[in-house]
């Protein structure tokens, strides 16, 4: 599995990718890393200063050609993509349990990674602002912030579950935002992600 990892990256690395494409490989290696090391979430605050570090690069030299994963908020799609998927993947299977237990961490890496989208777009001349993908933000912020392990011990576990509903929103939006602004080949890779996601979710709530 590993080595799939591996040339996943090689394939990013070279730039021969769609945005679409490379938003699944790189959520590719992030599975990968879940699967392989599923108690990376017990030293969580050292990604996070990674990944701040990461962003703050990413917002300085955001004409690099290096930091345009970060800059067009791929990466953190990406560990979005990975956290809606395995909220529809079987309870039982070892990839979601693996997954699962570094889910929370992977949602606020999406988070921090893509800020650097979102500062760039709302506070310099690098593009547009799409109101969808503002929402999608901006729910994103509490959402976040209870997910951090001291705040969210405050919360009882039907409060939890009830307020990650809100979650759905964010990935509607999201998917909205992206088919927006993409071209049409990356929106037929969208629309796909999006059937198979709603497919997957609709079936799992028949079995329950």
């Amino acid at each position: 599995m590993l080595s799939v990892g591996l040339i996943l990256a090689v394939l990013i690395v070279l730039g021969v990718l769609s945005n679409a494409f490379t938003v699944l490989a790189l959520s590719g290696i992030i599975v990968v890393i879940g699967y392989k090391f599923k108690d990376l979430y017990i030293r969580a605050y050292i990604f996070y200063t990674v990944a701040f570090i990461v962003t703050v690069l990413g917002i300085v030299f955001y004409k690099d050609f290096y930091t345009r994963i970060i800059q067009g908020g791929l990466l953190g799609y990406s560990f979005f993509l990975v956290v809606m998927f395995v909220g529809v993947l079987p309870n039982k299977s070892v990839l979601a349990r693996n997954i699962k237990r570094n889910r929370g961490m992977f949602s606020i890496l999406g988070f921090i990674f893509i800020t650097c989208h979102a500062y760039l777009h709302l506070f310099t001349s690098f593009g547009e602002i799409n109101l969808f993908g503002l929402a999608s933000y901006v729910i994103m912020v509490p959402l976040t912030i209870i997910s951090f392990k001291v705040i969210r011990t405050e919360i009882t576990p039907k409060d939890w579950f009830a307020i990650q509903k809100a979650a759905y929103a964010i990935y509607v939006l999201l998917f909205v935002h992206l088919f927006l602004v993409s071209n049409n080949e990356n929106r037929v890779v969208y629309a796909v992600i999006g059937a198979l996601y709603i497919n997957n979710r609709v079936l799992k709530e028949i079995r329950k």
